[in-house]
């Protein structure tokens, strides 16, 4: 019997935070990532702590598109049998294996706009509301980023402020010790 009482939740799929160090604020940029376990909201004022005991000043990211568990246990149990030397840092290797390509559970585009410009988000708007569902607009310190369905982009990535992620990180917030 087991005198592990962490709390474990099963889910199919889930989501990461990343952090990244803002430039200027440290000689070594520094990047944490962290698996969404419980709930989004408990487990990012446990990550915001973490952040703060750290120092210094982070954006917090998360994963557009959940990710596929079994998908990633694959990969990860291939690497942990080709790589046995990595298991010191298995809990990095988690991580990476569920960031892989391949274990997208969702297939949602995220616009990287720079821009606060209301004439050029006007401009954006009017191109992709004919054509795509917008899930989630989030603002961001220079801009918006926009969750989308898929959709033809061709007309969206000649605009010089936006760029089109397949799969990427969209800003939560910045955290400040």
């Amino acid at each position: 019997m087991s005198n592990n009482r962490e709390k474990r939740i099963y889910q199919e799929n889930i989501h990461l935070f990343l952090a990244l160090q803002r430039t200027g604020t440290s000689k070594d940029k520094k990047c944490i990532r962290s698996v969404i376990k419980h709930s989004e909201e408990e487990d990012l004022k446990v990550f915001e702590a973490k952040l703060r005991a750290i120092g210094g000043e982070w954006r917090i990211h998360k994963t557009v598109n959940a990710r596929d568990v079994k998908k990633a246990y694959k990969i990860f149990m291939k690497n942990m049998i080709d790589y046995p030397e990595r298991a010191s840092y298995i809990d990095t290797e988690w991580r990476t294996a569920l960031l892989n390509r391949a274990c997208k559970a969702t297939n949602y585009f995220m616009l990287d706009i720079d821009t606060q410009d209301n004439d050029k988000l006007f401009e954006i708007t009017k191109l992709i509301n004919l054509k795509v569902k917008v899930l989630n607009t989030i603002k961001t310190p220079k801009g918006w980023h926009y969750i989308t369905d898929k959709f033809d982009t061709r007309e969206i990535c000649k605009l010089d402020y936006v760029t089109l992620l397949r799969d990427g990180y969209y800003y939560i917030k910045t955290v400040k010790s």
